[in-house]
């Protein structure tokens, strides 16, 4: 465990010898160049600390935390932003600290059900996919690292894990043999407030319009998805987003352009097909909703809590 003892200055300093040991050239001197980089390594050995009998032993941190700086490509900021309580508890449940694995389930896995069940209602199946992402995260692997020492720290660890458990749940709802469009129409129930505004609409082309929608969405493969989910349910930010999936947010903000673009491709492509219309009739519809299908996506995507 990380020792009471780091808080006093001549241990932080020797902590922070061992990050830059750790991190070596060229990580190691803009570490030791930047002024807020020793603060920022006290306050790390401090939420590390705090972690109680949860907490990592500290030159095992040290050696994590300079090895995750190593991997960056601008570690002081990377230090800066660090979520350094995450990052012990992460390496602590890999060295198989009971404490560090309870604190895990009490804090992240618990908190995934909501998630899960917006991609199966059944309680069976989100215990079945948390079993396997406790496997996954927490049984050591052949000649390869426990997976939680690849978390980077770049954001919560309760959002990187949750990238990992949408993942397996969908790829175990594959398993089972469910069509994504059954999704897309349980969820589709519930709208979000503000969401697809029909009255614009002939009254019987609402439901055809609401129903090539569903259509659209379940089209989708399971990544696009999830990128709209947690754009306009959980309502990341582009660079929150972009620390998720390790892309620069100009680049996640063209994908999530491409992916509304081909929705609402998909949107109209349905709609044709499912009215008859002649072409002008399918461009007005689709005129009156353009703009509009985002707004909806948090009612499609959101399901029931």
């Amino acid at each position: 465990m990380v020792s009471g003892a780091l808080g006093m200055h001549g241990a932080n300093a020797e902590f922070f010898e061992w990050v830059l040991q750790a991190a070596g050239e060229p990580s190691s001197a803009r570490l030791r160049a930047a002024p807020s980089a020793r603060e920022a390594v006290d306050r790390a050995v401090s939420l590390a600390a705090a972690l109680q009998a949860a907490a990592p032993e500290s030159k095992a941190f040290a050696h994590h935390l300079g090895t995750l700086l190593s991997r960056a490509v601008d570690p002081v900021l990377s230090l800066e932003r660090l979520h350094a309580r995450d990052v012990a508890l992460a390496l602590s449940c890999a060295q198989g600290l009971p404490a560090a694995r309870a604190l895990l389930e009490q804090e992240v896995l618990l908190k995934l059900r909501v998630p899960l069940a917006r991609i199966h209602p059944s309680p069976v199946f989100a215990d079945e996919v948390l079993q396997a992402l406790r496997a996954n995260l927490l049984m050591p692997r052949a000649e390869a690292p426990s997976r939680l020492l690849g978390y980077a720290g770049a954001g919560p660890l309760l959002h990187w894990v949750s990238i990992s458990a949408t993942r397996l749940a969908l790829r175990m709802r594959k398993a089972l043999g469910e069509a994504s469009h059954v999704e897309a129409e349980v969820l589709a129930e519930h709208p979000a407030p503000g969401g697809l505004e029909l009255g614009f609409v002939r009254e019987e082309a609402r439901g055809h319009v609401r129903a090539a929608f569903v259509r659209a969405v379940a089209s989708l493969d399971d990544e696009d998805r999830e990128l709209l989910r947690l754009h306009f349910v959980e309502r990341l930010s582009l660079e929150r987003m972009g620390a998720l999936f390790d892309l620069h947010k100009s680049t996640l903000s063209r994908r999530l352009t491409a992916v509304q673009s081909l929705l609402e491709k998909r949107t109209r492509r349905a709609l044709a097909e499912r009215l008859s219309l002649p072409e002008p009739e399918v461009d007005s519809v689709m005129r009156a909703i353009h703009g509009r299908l985002d707004l909806s996506l948090s009612g499609l995507l959101e399901g029931r809590e």
